[in-house]
Parts: structure tokens; C-alpha cells; sequence
């Protein structure tokens, strides 16, 4: 993967899908960060630093932004997960951060050019993890900036009566891969009506 920089978080039970039986890739945005802290392996560090946090091993929070990751693996299982249920839940997935370079601040946003560089990365990321069910943070500006190349729309979702967006990415090797998106689990994610829509495609 020649041209993605911050490589993606793969779960040890990723290839065969652990508790989920589907391989998932969840991508978010982008890491907010120093340029000296954007090193490759920080999507790898920021999920481990989460999950130790869970499991009371490192105490530090930093503004809370583990509230994200949590509400993200309950809306995966569709109930509370105590820590063991998150090392079950990261280790069968994947993640990683769409833009290849960090942005400075929480407010802060990819520009038009950032996201068009970081279309190479996308593809070789969909080519090596295989996935069989992208879910992507955000129903807003990363969903809509997704490179347009290789995507077939498809009838939105119904929940409750409410459409969600979707779609088909192909594969190198012409297989289709659904891609769904999610509000940000940062803020407004009712984990449990999520799990709704994420459950009706596992």
C-alpha cells in the first residue's frame, strides 16, 4: 500500500471475521494532530491506547474522546459492552482514518485537494483488507467526498422510515463491497438505533 501513510487498524480475527462471521472496515475522517505525532502506526496506537483505557490499564482520556470509539462498538453488538466485549469487537474489525495527513484541530477540515490525494490510499486499502461491509463516520462531508470512481448507488436503505445512504464499491478483483454511512459517533449517535441499520447488513 504505496500510498497510504497512516496504515489502517486490522484486528487479529479480522480475515475471518470474528464474532461478526462479515469482514468490516469502518473508516473515519482524519487524526487531528502535531506533524510530529503523525507517524504511520498511529491509527494502530490510538485503537490499542483505547483499549487499554477500557481495560483500566492507562487512566488518561484525553477529553473523552474513547465516548466515540464506545458508542461505535455498541452499535456493532446492539448492547453495553464491558471491556472484554471491546477487545472482541476491535480485534474482528478494521479502521483507519480516510485523509492521509493530519489536521491541527478538531475544527479543522480536509481540504478539496486533501481528499482527492487520499483516493489512491482508499483503493489500496479496499484491495488489501477485502472487506465485505464498509461503514463510514460521518453522512455528511467524508460520505460525500468519497471518490466517485468505481461506486454504484444503490435503493436507500429503510429504517423506521428513514433512508440511509449506500452503495457498492468494486474491488480489483470485480467483487462488490456495500458501503453505508453513519452519523459520527462523536456526537447525536444513538448507538442502539444504529445498530438497527448496521445489523440489518451483518
Amino acid at each position: 500500500m504505496e500510498h497510504v501513510f497512516f496504515k489502517p487498524w486490522k484486528g487479529t480475527n479480522y480475515e475471518s471475521g470474528g464474532i461478526f462471521r462479515k469482514k468490516i472496515l469502518a473508516i473515519g475522517e482524519s487524526f487531528y494532530c502535531s506533524e510530529e505525532k503523525a507517524v504511520a502506526t498511529l491509527t494502530k496506537r490510538i485503537v490499542e491506547d483505547y483499549l487499554a483505557i477500557r481495560k483500566g490499564e492507562c487512566r488518561e482520556n484525553n477529553g473523552g474522546w474513547t465516548n466515540t470509539y464506545l458508542k461505535f462498538e455498541r452499535s456493532l453488538v446492539g448492547e453495553e459492552t464491558k471491556p472484554e466485549k471491546s477487545q472482541e469487537i476491535w480485534n474482528s474489525i478494521s479502521f483507519y482514518n480516510y485523509l492521509q495527513v493530519p489536521m491541527s484541530g478538531a475544527r479543522e477540515s480536509g481540504s478539496p485537494i486533501d481528499y482527492k490525494n487520499a483516493e489512491e490510499a482508499f483503493f489500496e486499502v479496499l484491495n488489501d483488507l477485502q472487506p465485505d461491509l464498509i461503514i463510514v463516520w460521518g453522512v455528511g462531508k467524508l460520505f460525500n467526498n468519497l471518490p466517485e470512481d468505481r461506486w454504484t448507488w444503490d435503493k436507500p436503505l429503510n429504517v423506521d422510515g428513514w433512508d440511509i445512504n449506500n452503495g457498492f464499491y468494486q474491488l480489483n478483483n470485480k467483487n462488490q463491497v456495500r458501503c453505508i454511512a453513519v452519523y459520527h459517533p462523536s456526537t447525536g449517535y444513538q448507538w442502539d438505533w444504529w445498530y438497527k441499520v448496521i445489523s440489518s447488513q451483518l
